[in-house]
């Protein structure tokens, strides 16, 4: 029988001077990788403006925490590697990494001073907590159907409530640029704001998309879950004669039109019934005018945004301006127009903060009762991470907005 066996080298440890190769390489590697990922998401936050680059803002301020502590930690890495060998390259890794550091720190603070002169009182130490939670409701419930598909709402109740409880109600409308999302996304949120004493409903409507323009049939379906709020809160132990309205990007079109048309009771429901009035609005990053959405001239982001607007409208604002100017909120300005709360970043590349500004000034010139609180560096979604920076301030502020406005708990 042949011998098989392998003869194998009497030693096959690697030389100590090879163990410190290995180690020494991949040593500067994470270090690189630490160093460089935050420095270019920096770079790109404070140039914005910088078309592909500046996307780099959509990262930054949700993360900034953790863009620094990597940064920092990457240095540190530098710092030994260039002690060990005194090279080039390590000692611009640990430069780049302490102007990475400042770059977060100068993001943090100003997003942080912002939205505490607006009210917030922001916790950078739950800022390390970031992430995307799901939570599950209390109970789900259809409100109607649409083209014979059930349309639901996830319902968050108060802890200790009961069917004799009288809480006010939150009512939040998705975000999604009307073709995406779901009532569950912000399921932390909503659990959150029923921890503070509201009653939270999220709302499910039907989506548009290139081939389905819902862009009259979406109002009525909101319509019809506030009329299902007005007939059935009080079985969850809410109280929808104090109700309020929340909602992000179409979401936040979606829940000013719905608040401002129930002020004048213009409001359709697809199911009928009497729709409540709402006595507050919280909305962030609002798409409050479809046709300024449609013109983004954005280099990275601008097709998306005609891509959304045409889907729910059909077409574009010159072949349907009708369409356009029923679905923008400042069509539905009016003397009756409730308390609104605006939050925006000043970096958004999918909903243009101007068109934003520019609906604030014509809101607070009919003397609406209208705070917009700007959030520098912040891009669309900015608060879309749990415990966030824009997280905790939409949540503080929402909060402080509904009490300041007698929807204490």
């Amino acid at each position: 029988m042949p011998n098989t066996t392998t003869n194998l080298p009497a030693d096959t440890r690697l030389s100590p001077s090879r163990w410190r190769r290995l180690v020494s390489v991949a040593v500067v590697s994470v270090a690189t990788l630490l160093v460089g990922v935050p420095t270019l998401i920096v770079l790109g936050t404070f140039l914005h403006g910088v078309p592909y680059l500046g996307l780099a803002s959509i990262v930054g301020p949700p993360f900034v925490i953790w863009l620094a502590a990597a940064a920092l930690a990457g240095g540190a890495l530098a710092a030994y590697r260039w002690r060990q060998r005194h090279g080039h390259f390590s000692a611009t890794l640990a430069i780049l990494a302490v102007l990475a550091a400042t770059g977060t720190t100068v993001i943090t603070t100003r997003m942080t001073a912002a939205v505490e002169h607006a009210g917030a009182d922001i916790s950078l130490v739950r800022a390390f907590g970031t992430g995307f939670p799901k939570v599950t409701p209390d109970a789900e419930a259809s409100y109607t159907t649409y083209q014979g598909q059930p349309l639901k709402l996830s319902i968050y109740r108060p802890a200790g409530s009961s069917a004799g409880s009288r809480a006010p109600v939150l009512f939040y409308i998705h975000g999604g640029g009307w073709i995406y999302g779901t009532r569950d996304d912000r399921s932390a949120d909503l659990r959150w704001f029923a921890d503070q004493g509201w009653l939270t409903i999220s709302v499910d409507y039907t989506l548009s998309s290139a081939n389905r323009h819902l862009w009259d049939v979406t109002q009525g379906q909101i319509g019809c879950g506030l009329a299902w709020v007005a007939q059935n809160a009080h079985q969850y132990g809410g109280d929808p004669n104090r109700l309020s309205i929340t909602g992000d990007s179409a979401g936040g079109n979606l829940a000013i039109n719905t608040a401002y048309m129930a002020a004048t009771k213009t409001l359709p429901s697809s199911c009928g019934g009497p729709t409540p009035t709402v006595d507050a609005v919280s909305a962030v990053y609002p798409a409050v005018d479809p046709a300024d959405v449609y013109h983004n001239d954005d280099a990275a982001l601008g097709s998306a945004a005609r891509y959304l607007t045409r889907a729910y409208t059909g077409g574009s604002p010159q072949q349907f301006p009708d369409r356009y100017k029923s679905v923008s909120s400042a069509a539905h300005l009016s003397d009756a127009t409730p308390p609104t709360l605006i939050l925006v970043g000043e970096a958004d590349h999918l909903v243009p903060p101007q068109g934003t500004y520019r609906f604030a000034e014509q809101a607070k010139n009919r003397g609406v009762d209208l705070k917009l609180v700007r959030v520098p560096h912040g891009d669309h979604a900015f608060d879309a991470a749990t415990g966030s920076i824009g997280d905790q301030a939409y949540r503080q502020l929402t909060v402080k907005w509904l009490r300041d406005h007698g929807q204490t708990p």
